[in-house]
């Protein structure tokens, strides 16, 4: 028997028995770690307590004591260990994540599906999320969380997030938002499965915010059939200036009262595209120039 069988036939026999004189038995029986961890260092000659996360004697948990997990989880692989930030320098992890915010006294929408991204860097543990930003969106988008390590919500809010609470189809609480997780990138599904994780399939469909389908639709509507082109408007000049169509042309306006038939002459600027109506003036007998009827 080993240490771990014999705790474990002990814990049972203790449950078995009745709490009675004679019929209790001995809770160190099989434990050979009698240990009793320091509680205070010496820093400059000083006792500085450093004993808070300490467990009891032998490794076991004080009463009421509820000791940290590691953060790192990722196991180290074969060969010569190094530090995490060495090991997993510039590796990040990125997932394809969307939540749901509800929007209150509004008739156009009444909740907005907000698609993110959530990148997780192997070397600290820390976590970033970035949001695409739209056209005309009206809310502030970009970088939502900023990177560092974020803590879980509560009951467990003293412990970080770790590797093992990211995976397609999960969903995660970061400060009160609940992101659902949709697919990862080939690089995070490889180091997830080579990590012993098993790494479901990406959704089929990516969730759409119905206020937006709503705006691309009447956005389609309000093309102009045939939008201007942008062209050169320096070389158009050069090649065309002092360039210019005639057209004589004449406007008839007798059926109205005083109305009569005037001469007209229309330039077309070939440099700019630009149009100019000039009316036939002629010179009658007196000297007096009239407009010809």
């Amino acid at each position: 028997f080993n240490t771990f069988n014999t705790t474990i036939i002990t814990n049972n026999l203790r449950m078995a028995l009745p709490f009675l004189p004679g019929h209790s038995t001995n809770s160190n029986l099989g434990v050979d770690n009698f240990r009793k961890p320091h509680a205070f260092d010496m820093r400059n000659g000083v006792p500085v307590f450093v004993g808070e996360e300490k467990p009891g004697i032998g490794g076991k948990a004080l009463p009421g004591q509820k000791i940290a997990p590691k953060s790192k989880i990722v196991p180290n692989g074969a060969g010569q260990s190094a530090p995490s930030w060495v090991v997993h320098d510039r590796q990040v992890l990125r997932f394809s994540a969307y939540f749901q915010e509800a929007v209150h006294e509004k008739r156009e929408e009444k909740y907005r599906i907000r698609n993110c991204t959530i990148l997780y860097y192997l070397e600290d543990d820390s976590i970033q999320v970035n949001e695409a930003r739209q056209e005309n969106s009206g809310i502030p988008q970009g970088t939502l969380i900023r990177r560092h390590r974020i803590p879980q919500p509560p009951p467990s809010d003293d412990q970080f997030y770790t590797v093992e609470a990211f995976n397609v189809g999960n969903s995660v609480t970061l400060y009160s938002r609940s992101f659902t997780i949709r697919n990862c990138d080939a690089f995070t599904r490889n180091f997830l499965t080579k990590s012993g994780i098993k790494v479901p399939g990406a959704e089929s469909t990516e969730p759409a915010d119905p206020y937006f389908v709503h705006r691309k639709q009447q956005a389609s509507t309000m093309q102009p059939h045939r939008p201007y082109e942008k062209c050169d408007t320096l070389k158009q000049f050069l090649d065309n200036d002092r360039k210019v169509l005639r057209f004589y042309c004449i406007w008839d306006n007798s059926s109205e009262m005083f109305g009569d038939v005037r001469e007209l002459v229309l330039h077309y600027f070939l440099a700019d595209d630009t149009i100019e109506i000039r009316e036939v003036i002629r010179l009658i007998p007196g000297g007096m120039l009239l407009p010809s009827s």
